[in-house]
């Protein structure tokens, strides 16, 4: 019995062992399945590391690539903006300057145009307008009372002198005077007429159309400047223009005849003309005594001298007084 154990137990050691066999062969095969599979997931594994290692380098690759062309699209945009904005300042300081131009311009024909308004207005002030002098004007009214204050006292007396024949003192001072005041109303026609003329010349004018031609006050006071200026060429002419009117005159009165031309001549051209007073009982007040005071005149010596008709006096006359 205990053989037959044991035979069983051999037979069963027997099958156990084939068994274990075939388990052994079993778990051979499936290590060399489990290593071939692993040996596939190596290469798998490497494959991919590789594969994940060429990605990350595509990735720093990408990586780079999009930094710089983020950096070159900032740059351009940076240009861009830059250029766009170099435009923007050239444009605007053109702008800048055209309008600083347009400005200039402006003050300049602003400027212009005040400095005609006021040489308009100053010509306005200063034409025909006695109470304003002109201080350029070297034969203005202050200085032609100084011209005939000379002439009396000068060449009135020389003439005096040269006149002792003609009479006593009464006749030659009124002989005197009587040079004087066609002098002077030689002068007046003479001006007046020259002055249509020049005026209807000027201005194409026709004779038969009096008061249709008027010069403005601009050209009118440049025409008594020239008239002023030529004066010193116009006195021979003048005189010898006089002496045709005035025949009685003696050579010897030459001298003080120029001198009441001259200064007649340039009393007559201001603008307004001088006026010259020679009733010395209207104009009383206007006179100073010669040599004699009184109640009466008894005669005129010297003719007042005014700044213009109806004006105020500038230099008194002097005339002859008797009780």
């Amino acid at each position: 019995m205990s053989a037959k154990r044991d035979k069983r137990t051999l037979a069963d050691l027997h099958a156990e062992v084939l068994q274990l066999r075939k388990q052994r062969d079993g778990l051979y095969q499936q290590t060399q399945y489990d290593t071939a599979y692993i040996h596939q997931i190596h290469v798998d594994y490497r494959q991919l590391e590789e594969q994940l290692k060429t990605l990350k380098d595509h990735k720093s690759e990408l990586e780079k690539t999009h930094n710089k062309t983020m950096k070159d699209l900032v740059h351009n945009q940076k240009e861009a903006i830059i250029v766009t904005l170099k435009e923007d300042v050239k444009r605007l300081q053109a702008e800048r300057d055209d309008r600083d131009k347009q400005i200039a311009d402006l003050k300049a024909d602003k400027d212009d145009l005040q400095s005609k308004l006021g040489k308009v207005a100053g010509e306005k002030m200063l034409d025909k307008n006695p109470q304003i002098a002109d201080l350029s004007d070297s034969r203005r009214p202050q200085k032609l009372v100084e011209m005939i204050s000379i002439l009396y006292d000068n060449k009135w007396t020389d003439a005096f002198e040269k006149s002792e024949d003609k009479g006593d003192e009464k006749n030659i001072c009124i002989y005197l005077l009587g040079i004087f005041k066609t002098c002077w109303i030689f002068c007046k026609e003479t001006c007046e007429k020259q002055s249509k003329i020049l005026e209807q010349n000027l201005l194409l004018a026709s004779e038969n159309k009096d008061g249709l031609y008027a010069l403005s006050p601009g050209s009118s006071k440049l025409l008594t400047e020239i008239r002023k200026r030529s004066a010193k060429e116009l006195m021979p002419n003048l005189y010898e223009k006089f002496k045709s009117v005035k025949q009685d005159i003696k050579e010897d009165l030459q001298t003080y005849v120029e001198s009441c031309l001259e200064v007649c001549w340039y009393s007559a051209i201001n603008e307004p003309p001088m006026h010259y007073g020679f009733d010395a009982e209207e104009q009383a007040d206007d006179f100073r005594e010669y040599t004699q005071g009184g109640k009466t005149v008894d005669f005129v010596v010297w003719p007042a001298m005014y700044l213009c008709t109806n004006g105020p006096i500038l230099y008194k006359g002097v005339a002859q007084y008797k009780n």
